[in-house]
């Protein structure tokens, strides 16, 4: 299985967030606005010296994976995250998995930037815009899930 991790960072009165211009990945996100994140680390255990603490079935943790991912595609550490999704999926055959996060700190969006080729800008909420399609209904779920409301969906996306 493929484990990503995927985040959302607010303006503490969620009316913006941090998206990532994405360049690669499959067809439907290439050059839409997407969550920032990326691949949850993975080591062999089997070979000497690749053990990990708190590592399960090999994966980094998944709320690590989100703090490092942000931060090397933002140059900004955001500790808060909170897991609210998890989405699974197959793609050419293999398993996948998408943990969301999401976290509301003004200042430290203030600070995102972009580190790497990917391009990165804070969107105002109301005026989004070529965003990937999941997104229309992950941010709101996000938002919903910090009012401590509880969302439910059945979603079927098409391969």
């Amino acid at each position: 299985m493929i484990r990503y991790v995927a985040g959302l960072l607010f303006s503490e009165n969620g009316t913006r967030v941090a998206l990532i211009l994405k360049n690669h990945g499959p067809v439907g996100v290439i050059g839409r606005w997407n969550a920032i994140g990326g691949k949850r680390q993975w080591e062999d255990w089997s070979k000497p010296g690749t053990f990990h603490v708190g590592w399960a079935n090999g994966y980094e943790p998944a709320h690590a994976a989100m703090t490092r991912e942000f931060k090397e595609e933002t140059g900004v550490t955001v500790d808060s995250w909170r897991s609210f999704l998890t989405l699974l999926g197959f793609v050419e055959g293999r398993p996948w998995e998408v943990e969301f996060f999401y976290a509301f700190d003004t200042s430290a969006l203030a600070c995102v930037r972009t580190v790497e080729k990917e391009v990165v800008r804070i969107h105002q909420l109301d005026k989004l815009y070529n965003v990937v399609p999941n997104l229309q209904w992950i941010i709101p779920a996000a938002l919903a899930h910090r009012r401590g409301e509880v969302c439910v969906y059945e979603v079927t996306e098409k391969q």
